[in-house]
């Protein structure tokens, strides 16, 4: 087994490590700062909605097989036979990025708009798998990251928000990330940052933008 191996696996992507991964998270299920095992993105029908996706979630875990309380999981609308991955490794990482995209429910930051009680699918989940130790800061460094690319990726595809404004999209209403690391005493370093300026942080943000973009323009992003 590799340091992450993925599998698909009755509508969901399922990622899993032989040791507890340290992970920081917007999951509906096993979010926070937590360690966990197994990372899920499970696909719901087009149209779902449910005032308690918590509990519909960790259902869905358990029919899975998996140990609820070692795994972190979301949901998407979107495909997740058509995850779309990517690599990349530098000095002391190596790193996976997954992706599945779906924007009908495109919305932009700063601008008010009609909520809702309860959970809508129609989402992009971005799960980054890090083998390397990083801090905690380290961690959530990595999530502002990871949200800079998603908008770069968002605008540059010309994603806007449906107020007829025109206005690009900075996400989703129910965007979630994972960043899962490692944490391997094989690496000799630690990270303290994971901001553009830093090899990782360049390698999440090139990982995250250019997989988001080919989900978006090869139209998965329905």
């Amino acid at each position: 087994m590799s340091w992450i191996e993925c599998q698909r696996m009755a509508g969901a992507l399922i990622l899993s490590a032989e040791r507890p991964l340290l992970t920081v998270s917007s999951s509906l299920f096993g979010g926070g700062v937590q360690e966990k095992r197994y990372l899920v993105n499970a696909q719901v029908p087009h149209g779902y909605m449910s005032d308690d996706p918590w509990r519909d979630l960790e259902a869905r875990v358990a029919q899975l097989g998996l140990p609820t309380a070692e795994t972190t999981g979301m949901m998407t609308a979107a495909d997740v036979d058509q995850v779309v991955q990517a690599e990349a490794t530098g000095d002391q990482f190596q790193l996976q990025t997954f992706v599945t995209a779906g924007v009908g429910n495109a919305a932009r930051a700063g601008v008010r708009r009609k909520t809702y009680p309860g959970y809508r699918a129609g989402t992009i989940n971005i799960i980054v798998a890090i083998d390397g130790r990083l801090t905690a800061a380290a961690l959530i460094n990595a999530v502002i990251t990871i949200t800079e690319a998603k908008t770069a990726a968002l605008q540059d595809s010309g994603v806007v928000i449906h107020d007829g404004s025109g206005r690009f999209a900075t996400g989703t209403t129910t965007d979630a990330v994972i960043v899962a690391a490692t944490q391997s005493p094989a690496y000799a370093g630690v990270h303290q940052y994971a901001g553009l300026a830093t090899e990782l942080g360049a390698s999440i943000g090139e990982t995250v933008y250019r997989s988001l973009l080919t989900s978006l323009q090869r139209g998965d992003a329905s």
